[in-house]
């Protein structure tokens, strides 16, 4: 990705930190097509395609007050893209593996039901990370929202990889085992657990 036709990068991004939505506009059409094209290596239906490289940008002006401190855009970029991406292609083996579940057990598939009670478990999770100490949720969110690599983790905290992991581990069966004792126990939740498994 290249920033061909941005002469001022960095004061562009200060501007769009700023709410400064034609300077967003500038930023949308010099990487548009940069975005597109990575995210059809993965997903080449062009309704995906146009869906998720619209949610990069989305999520890039909705987090827009980040943009002040950042040096290298082009490589923010690339994390925002891979992070859409992966929850992109995270959700669809959920979603297979419902469609796995029902097809076993004969359930018949109740989107609304299903959607009501994703929102349900997201909730709880969100409970249970909150209960965590600092650092532990630290560790999960910067795994799960991110989507940063052990590596990555633990070059930024400036910690061992095997320390991220111990972390990553309790935290993640800490939130199963909350999701587990406050969920309503329905296959859909041993689907969403398997989010929390690392």
């Amino acid at each position: 990705m290249s920033s061909e036709g941005i002469h001022n990068e960095k004061q562009l991004l200060l501007q769009i930190a700023q709410g400064d939505r034609d300077a967003f506009r500038v930023l949308y059409t010099a990487y548009f097509p940069h975005v597109q094209q990575y995210v059809s290596l993965f997903e080449p239906t062009r309704v995906s395609l146009d869906e998720l490289t619209q949610d990069v940008f989305v999520r890039i002006w909705e987090k827009r007050a980040r943009l002040s401190g950042v040096e290298s855009f082009k490589n923010y970029l690339f994390l925002v893209t891979r992070n859409v991406v992966f929850n992109f292609i995270r959700a669809l083996k959920v979603r297979q593996k419902v469609l796995e579940l029902n097809e076993s057990t004969d359930v018949v598939s109740n989107e609304l039901e299903h959607e009501l009670l994703f929102r349900q478990y997201y909730r709880i999770a969100i409970e249970a990370m909150d209960k965590l100490p600092p650092g532990r949720r630290k560790v999960l969110k910067m795994s799960i929202d991110d989507g940063l690599t052990l590596d990555e983790i633990a070059l930024q905290l400036n910690i061992t990889r095997a320390g991220v992991k111990k972390q990553l581990y309790a935290a993640t069966a800490f939130v199963r085992q909350y999701l587990q004792e406050n969920g309503e126990i329905t296959l859909l939740l041993f689907v969403f657990l398997s989010l929390f498994e690392f």
